[in-house]
C-alpha cells in the first residue's frame, strides 16, 4: 500500500508582525501565528504525531536553522484504541 506523503511545516519570523509563522497543514488558513520559534514548532510536532512529517525551522535572518524530522506513531496503524475514563 502506497503512503501518503509526509507533510512539511515551516516556522519562519515576520518581522512585520513581530512573530514567528507556522505554515502546513495547521490552522483554516493554513498558517498560525507564535511568540516564540519553539511554540510553533512544538505545536508542528504535536500535529505531525499521527502521521509523521518534516519541521523546517529557520531563524530571524532567513537561513536554515534546524530541520526536524517526526516519525509518525505507530499505534495510529495499528489501530489500538486508548479507553476511555
Amino acid at each position: 500500500m502506497p503512503r501518503a506523503p509526509v507533510p512539511t511545516y515551516r516556522v519562519e519570523y515576520e518581522p512585520s508582525r513581530g512573530s514567528w509563522l507556522l505554515t502546513g497543514p495547521v490552522g483554516a488558513k493554513g498558517c498560525l501565528r507564535y511568540k516564540t520559534a519553539r511554540d510553533a514548532a512544538d505545536y508542528a510536532r504535536w500535529d505531525a504525531r499521527d502521521r509523521g512529517g518534516k519541521i523546517d525551522v529557520f531563524d530571524q535572518q532567513e537561513r536554515l536553522f534546524r530541520s526536524i524530522v517526526i516519525r509518525a506513531s505507530e499505534l495510529v496503524d495499528s489501530g489500538f484504541v486508548l479507553p476511555s475514563v
